[in-house]
């Protein structure tokens, strides 16, 4: 019977024993041999760490710290024993040959009752790896291995702040491919990403390893260029665009591309990271302004540039957010005086800025193509409202609606009108579609078929601002306007010039002779309202009768009207 007991007391013992050998992290016990010399020595390693280590227990048994590890370790090994056995728990790390531990050690008794300490490593190195791994994804790019947005904005922070090597003066590089959007929708995907890994990989060959290179967003990389002239900065700038613009051979074409640089100076153009960065971004749109393929240092000049970019960009959400709304400027017959249409003004309610006109945004919207979307709110909005009226009582007064010569680019452009109708249920007669003079020189025999299909359908076509463009004459011949409407540059000086009343009277006696009505815009003065009566001019509108009114007040004229 005890032998059975012995036989299984060993067999437990190996078991532990095994289990103790398979395990990944390290158990250990140490014992203290003299309390005079305060001696440790080791009873117990096991692991397979450990043991990677030749740290076995048959080993160890009996050996002391100093006897196993440098004498550096072993010091740190013995000022840990001694804490740990006057009871104190110890935590710590340890990093030995490049791998991390936990480590705890505990002061405990065994069986005997003998006090030892037992220690506890666990091996963090694959975790602390895994780590590092996930702070590098966090702040490198995937495609190129270059840094991120979010590691060069703290980059660019300790350059300012003086703590990086670049503190003192730099040069802030913004590269910017042009036209990428179209590359990536023609060659699709995984060509662009190879693109843009080239590129990448190109920029770290002709910027020295001390230069802070990184990429901000998909096709825009940064740089900061410590210790550098303007002039060398220009040279730089130079040797990367002609690197871009080299041909890139892929397995299915050559891709040419070309691209716009950006600069700003640190601390010329700012102190802070946010202002350097945003000025060397002016610059780089200032650089695609002039058509790309180009460098351009930021300038005070680049302000209002910096402001139409951030304009441009409310703008493409200002429909969305139904900051657009209409105001209406009546039109009245010079005869009878009557009420006989109105001009739909948009208006957009910055958020900010306030009650923003025409003036502060078109051209922009223009240039941008959001003009596009703008008109068609604005078309289908004024049809809304004026068919409302309609049916609310006995209303009979049409509406003017300007289009951008853009619309005439657009296949369409006549569908568009059709459906906007279709939708409101407004009659097409009741809709007047304001044209520019630019609408004959940029889309003349387009325009001009598309003319034909709106008057088709009823729609009426006025060529506004008549006589501040570059139109000739034959035009209005050839295309088939109704309406011809005076711009009021004509009108200013028209009682006490000669010369301006004879062109203004020419201007109406052609209009009347090709069966056109005429309208005078800009109307201000009795004088000037006069003159346009007794020469025949049809209709007129200006701040002299009224200036363009909120719906709710064109509303109530209407039905004043009416009534």
């Amino acid at each position: 019977m005890q032998d059975e007991s012995i036989t299984s007391l060993q067999q437990t013992e190996q078991k532990y024993q095994s289990l103790l050998e398979k395990l990944h992290n390290v158990v250990y016990k140490v014992r203290r041999e003299t309390e005079a010399e305060a001696t440790f020595v080791y009873t117990m390693f096991e692991g397979r760490v450990a043991k990677r280590q030749g740290l076995t227990t048959e080993a160890v048994r009996g050996k002391t710290p100093q006897e196993l590890f440098a004498p550096q370790f072993a010091g740190y090994l013995q000022v840990q024993y001694e804490r740990a056995w006057q009871g104190e728990p110890i935590i710590h790390e340890l990093v030995c040959e490049q791998e991390v531990y936990y480590v705890s050690l505990v002061l405990s008794e065994d069986e005997d009752g003998e006090q030892e300490l037992i220690g506890c490593s666990l091996d963090l190195t694959l975790c602390r790896q895994a780590k590092r791994q996930i702070e590098r994804m966090k702040k490198y790019d995937a495609l190129t291995g270059l840094p991120n947005q979010l590691a060069f904005d703290e980059s660019l922070q300790q350059a300012v702040n003086g703590e990086h090597e670049s503190s003192s003066p730099f040069t802030l590089m913004i590269i910017d491919i042009d036209q990428f959007k179209m590359m990536h929708a023609a060659i699709g995907r995984t060509p662009s990403e190879a693109v843009l890994a080239h590129v990448a990989k190109k920029l770290s060959q002709v910027l020295d390893e001390r230069t802070m290179l990184a990429r901000l967003s998909k096709d825009n990389f940064a740089a900061v260029l410590t210790n550098i002239t303007q002039e060398e900065a220009r040279a730089k700038a130079t040797e990367i665009i002609s690197l871009i613009t080299s041909p890139i051979q892929t397995s299915d074409t050559t891709i040419h591309m070309t691209a716009s640089v950006g600069m700003s100076v640190y601390p010329i153009d700012g102190s802070e990271p946010e202002e350097i960065l945003k000025k060397a971004e002016t610059a780089m749109y200032r650089a695609k302004e002039r058509g790309g393929n180009c460098y351009c240092f930021y300038s005070q000049e680049m302000v209002r540039i910096g402001e139409q970019w951030v304009l441009r960009s409310e703008l493409r959400n200002a429909v969305h957010r139904n900051e657009l709304f209409l105001h209406y400027q009546p039109r009245y017959e010079v005869e009878s005086s009557k009420l006989v249409g109105m001009e739909a003004l948009v208006r957009w309610l910055h958020p900010e800025n306030g009650v923003m006109f025409p003036g502060t945004f078109i051209n922009l919207a223009e240039k941008t193509g959001l003009i596009l979307e703008i008109d068609r709110w604005v078309l289908e909005a004024a049809c809304a409202r004026v068919k409302q009226w309609q049916e609310a009582g006995e209303i009979h007064a049409s509406v003017s609606v300007n289009l951008s010569y853009l619309h005439f680019k657009e296949p369409d452009c006549v569908q568009m009108v059709m459906d906007i109708l279709r939708k409101t249920g407004l009659h097409p007669g009741c809709l007047e579609i304001e044209l520019t003079e630019s609408v004959f020189v940029e889309e003349a025999e387009v325009a001009l078929e598309m003319m034909r299909q709106l008057k088709m359908l009823g729609v009426r076509i006025a060529i506004d601002d008549f006589g501040t463009g570059y139109s000739a004459l034959h035009y209005l011949k050839k295309f088939p306007f109704d309406t011809l409407k005076i711009d009021r540059s004509f009108l200013e000086n028209v009682t006490i010039s000669e010369a301006d009343g004879v062109i203004l009277r020419t201007v109406i006696d052609m209009a009347k002779k090709l069966n056109l009505r005429v309208v005078a815009e800009g109307v201000e003065t009795e004088e000037q309202l006069s003159y346009l009566r007794e020469h025949a001019c049809d209709e007129v509108q200006g701040y002299l009768l009224s200036r363009p009114v909120p719906e709710e007040q064109m509303e109530k004229l209407l039905f004043s009207i009416s009534n």
